[in-house]
């Protein structure tokens, strides 16, 4: 409303525009903010979906290695989701975990092979794929040993990462302690 009133107050044309035109700027300079807010708001969703993926590929590691057996407990299940949720500070809540293992369980059919390969494209970096063996290696633990299909589940994301099985022996005994 002051504003009308100083336009209307303004006897040329000249200025009439002019404050015309400072409008518009301001108008400009909105959508600009908004635009540019808009645009961070997209990076960081894209940034946390690239991190809640990478965290869904840990996951899945720890899955493949718990289930290598041919059994998956509720009780497997739940120290997975209570490992992996202490592992990333509980960043992520325990049913957004579990939807993760789900997840992975419905790709498990794919083989152990191929869904190496897959976590391996996730987890491009070597410092992540050494991490993600690490809390596999710990789920393998859990249940006082590392049986030989467990191993084998281990070897076979190790394959995939570029690790050798000294490598692999390596994080395997970090993560017994």
């Amino acid at each position: 409303m002051a504003e009308v009133k100083r336009l209307q107050g303004l006897g040329n044309v000249a200025a009439v525009q002019e404050a015309l035109a400072q409008a518009n700027a301001y108008k400009e300079m909105l959508e600009r903010e908004a635009a540019a807010k808009a645009e961070a708001e997209a990076q960081h969703a894209a940034e946390e979906a690239h991190v809640g993926a990478q965290i869904g590929a840990l996951v899945e590691a720890a899955y493949l290695v718990a289930s290598a057996d041919g059994r998956y407990t509720s009780s497997e299940s739940e120290r997975l989701v209570e490992r992996v949720g202490a592992l990333t500070e509980d960043k992520f809540a325990s049913h957004q975990l579990a939807a993760m293992a789900d997840e992975a369980q419905s790709r498990a059919s794919e083989g152990i092979d191929a869904r190496a390969r897959a976590i391996a494209e996730i987890l491009p970096d070597p410092e992540l794929r050494r991490a993600t063996l690490l809390v596999a290696s710990a789920v393998a633990w859990l249940d006082g040993g590392v049986g030989q299909k467990e191993g084998l589940a281990l070897q076979s994301l190790a394959r995939a990462f570029g690790f050798s099985i000294d490598e692999l022996h390596k994080i395997m005994s970090k993560a017994h302690g």
